[in-house]
């Protein structure tokens, strides 16, 4: 019993950056992420230019996501890569401030996610390595908990601070994108504190970046588990990017948001998954992740509905409780779940594979929807043109969510 607990307070121990990290990184993502397609449509974003905005966003945050992955698994290295994503996401948080045209913002966002992505599939992994399988539901939770307080903190402050500064929309994000950065770069270098072992062996780079990319891609065909659950998943997540980038245009120009209103959108949905994070994670480690992953995507299919129908911002507010309740069991079983289907060795590569597949995915989901509500609105008016991507995003959901039905259970009991 004492080396079982001596082991335990050791994990304990060394997650506490990773809780540091969540916290102040989501800090600064909640300064300016949740306004940013707000931030486009003020500029004279169109439904196409939304469309490539999300579309960009998504190929642009996994297209090098394996090579990353595959190189920290080679250098057992997972800290250096979120170090340097941390510090390259927020120093170009600052040259924001300056654009004026929503096509440059689409391309700085999209350099931003690119050179970021190192950051994602080595922080997966790297949480992976220092929790047991056993009690990957319930860390995942908690650290999730922690990165939605911090988020909740930051955007209901920058939704304040956004309705008390002036008019021009560049110096409304001046201070978010000010605080962002610098949060941003404090987080990253909180990891510094995340102790590694160094690996001698020496790494060819070239062959990671090109033949050892095709060959990871190839060993996860190999994986029946992985294949099946990135199937599954890209169906759902296909015809849910489809309304990704009708969300800004409705709040902005239908039903006259304000940023105030679109922070308490964000911070009660957070509030309520941080309310419920605890006891999903639980659950996570004790009935499973299938049950509650099905949970969670097929209450996805009510958002598109909430947009298409909702009279005015007021009744998404309050609709948004229910999908701060049932993001919490999203967090606490999806990441559990996809590091149940990957071998230990290579997580930080799996993850990537991943990553990409749902990046490819939602890249045409989203140019679908912002091209397709384009053309719709042209025929049937704003209202009506947006509805009918709404109700298609919501099918194809619903249809996506029952294939969740199909995967095997993974916690080992």
């Amino acid at each position: 019993m004492k080396n079982e607990s001596s082991t335990e307070d050791k994990t304990e121990v060394s997650l506490k950056p990773l809780y540091g990290r969540s916290v102040v990184n989501s800090l600064g993502a909640g300064m300016v992420q949740p306004f940013i397609g707000y931030y486009l449509v003020k500029l004279g974003g169109t439904p196409s230019e939304m469309g490539w905005y999300q579309s960009s966003q998504n190929i642009a945050n996994n297209v090098m996501q394996i090579s990353w992955g595959r190189l920290s698994d080679s250098l057992r290295r997972r800290v250096p890569f979120i170090v340097f994503g941390g510090l390259i996401v927020s120093a170009l948080w600052i040259p924001i401030i300056f654009v004026t045209t929503p096509s440059y913002l689409i391309i700085l966002l999209a350099i931003q996610s690119l050179l970021g992505s190192m950051a994602i599939p080595t922080w997966t992994a790297l949480i992976g390595d220092l929790v047991p399988s056993s009690r990957l539901g319930r860390a995942n939770a908690s650290i999730s908990l922690w990165a939605s307080i911090g988020g909740l903190i930051a955007t209901l402050a920058s939704g304040i601070i956004m309705i008390m500064s002036g008019r021009p929309i560049q110096e409304i994000f001046f201070v978010p994108l000010i605080v962002a950065s610098v949060l941003g770069i404090t987080s990253a270098l909180v990891m510094r504190y995340v102790k590694e072992k160094k690996n001698g062996e020496k790494i060819n780079l070239k062959r990671h970046f090109t033949s050892d990319t095709f060959d990871m891609l190839n060993y996860t065909r190999k994986s029946p588990d992985f294949m099946k659950y990135c199937y599954v998943e890209g169906i759902f997540q296909f015809f849910m990017a489809i309304s990704w980038p009708l969300f800004s245009i409705t709040q902005a120009k239908i039903l006259n948001a304000s940023t105030l209103q679109i922070a308490l959108l964000t911070v009660i949905q957070v509030f309520v998954t941080i309310i419920f994070q605890g006891w999903a994670g639980r659950l996570a480690d004790t009935i499973g992740r299938k049950r509650l992953m099905f949970f969670f995507r097929f209450s996805l299919v009510t958002v598109p509905l909430a947009y298409a129908l909702s009279p005015d911002m007021n009744a998404l507010i309050v609709i948004s409780t229910f999908w701060g309740f049932t993001q919490a069991f999203g967090q606490a079983s999806m990441t559990a779940y996809l590091l149940d289907v990957t071998p230990e060795e290579y997580r930080g590569s799996f993850a990537a594979v991943f990553n990409l597949i749902m990046g490819m995915l939602t890249f045409f989901g989203s140019l679908i929807g912002g091209y397709l509500s384009g053309y719709l609105i042209g025929l049937y008016g704003l209202v009506l043109g947006l509805q009918i991507v709404y109700m298609l995003s919501a099918v194809g959901r619903g249809i996506g969510a029952a294939f969740f039905l199909t995967l095997k259970e993974t916690l080992k009991r």
